[in-house]
């Protein structure tokens, strides 16, 4: 037997207008259909200025942490509640614009709204203010940003190209590439288990031990085997690794030393074809006595090369199957090799609409490396 619903005395707007989060509802337009009190406190928006409007009509103007705008498009966390029809696993740290100006960081969950017949009909958000812990978080993603060197693109020979995207405001993968000499380079790319802050702390304890180990450079396997057992000292019972891959650039014989400790393969781009590289080694963190093997592959002028995390391939589509490396080299086969900041940005989106998800579930770090063909 079906319990009987309760005469309720309060109606959907009496309750919401009591509670302290924004809350806002759209149709599938993304046009704005109900704005509650503390909406209008965070923002300064009252329900008058919004309703039937949409965010990017010079309203919240929704961005991301790096600033990147979310109104109108793809990576829009309502949006994506309702294609997916899906809500939010976690919240989302986006920006809005005050009707007074400035930025206000809010922390975000999004959710679809079905109808009777479970068609999808509209999207809700709720969101609270986060002003009063952003100052320290923000302090801490500029000194990780600061860490993840790269080299100016001064080098004829070669073009690097970065894509990094925390899951929160700091997250646990680690990037650097350093110029040793004229000819050689070397690079990092490493994935703490994780994310947030805690992880964020192992991320930067990788960066000291970039440093700390700087005469190794040159010698990449004995450089990997120092910073398992310097990482091994930090962790205690298994609480945390990093899977890791360093290289070594050589553009007089044009080759690329290699040692990896768990990574994912690179992506070699060489004219039409994509080819994936793998490499061997334990996780970082794991048993201190680890030896590792440096490999050595060699590139031709035209060639492009792809390191990432894991998080640009354990993302899975409404059926549950993964994109993998292979879906991954098919997408850069299908769209180009992201030799720019900006082909960066449209892999990272081809890769987010793959998914069945409001946003990637994990940090996501790319590397690129592209070798102009000779004049």
């Amino acid at each position: 037997m079906n319990p009987q619903p309760l005469n309720m005395p309060y109606t959907a707007d009496q309750i919401l207008a009591g509670v302290s989060h924004g809350v806002y509802v759209t149709d599938l337009e993304r046009r704005i259909v109900y704005w509650n009190e503390a909406a209008e406190k965070i923002t300064g928006w009252r329900a008058a200025e919004v309703l039937g409007r949409s965010c990017k009509d010079n309203i919240l103007r929704h961005t991301d942490k790096e600033g990147r705008e979310l109104c109108g498009k793809e990576s829009c966390p309502l949006y994506r509640a309702m294609v997916t029809g899906s809500g939010s696993i976690a919240p989302s740290l986006v920006f809005a614009r005050k009707r007074e100006g400035g930025r206000l960081p809010v922390q975000v969950s999004v959710s679809p709204i079905f109808n009777g017949l479970g068609t999808v009909i509209g999207g809700v958000e709720v969101f609270q203010d986060l002003s009063h812990r952003m100052r320290d978080l923000e302090r801490a993603r500029q000194i990780q940003a600061l860490s993840m060197t790269m080299p100016a693109n001064d080098d004829p020979r070669l073009r690097w190209a970065f894509h990094y995207a925390p899951h929160d405001i700091v997250g646990g993968d680690y990037s650097s590439v350093e110029r040793l000499d004229r000819d050689r380079y070397a690079f990092l790319i490493a994935d703490v288990m994780g994310h947030g802050v805690a992880a964020a702390l192992y991320a930067m304890h990788l960066h000291s031990l970039w440093e700390s180990n700087r005469g190794l450079l040159e010698q990449p396997a004995i450089f990997m085997a120092a910073l398992n057992r310097n990482l091994c000292q930090l962790v205690r019972d298994g609480e945390s690794f990093a899977t890791c891959l360093f290289g070594l650039i050589d553009l007089e014989t044009r080759t690329v030393a290699l040692c990896g400790a768990g990574s994912p393969p690179l992506l070699l781009a060489r004219e039409k074809e994509i080819r994936q590289i793998k490499t061997t080694g334990l996780p970082l963190g794991m048993m201190p006595d680890t030896e590792y093997e440096a490999s050595r592959i060699s590139f031709c002028p035209g060639d492009g090369l792809l390191f990432f995390t894991d998080g640009a391939i354990e993302i899975a589509d409404s059926r549950g199957t993964m994109l993998g490396s292979d879906g991954l080299a098919n997408l850069v086969h299908a769209h180009g090799f992201p030799d720019s900041e900006e082909k960066m940005l449209q892999l990272a989106e081809k890769i987010l609409l793959f998914s069945n998800g409001i946003r990637l579930p994990d940090d996501l770090t790319m590397l690129g490396v592209r070798f102009p063909t000779e004049p």
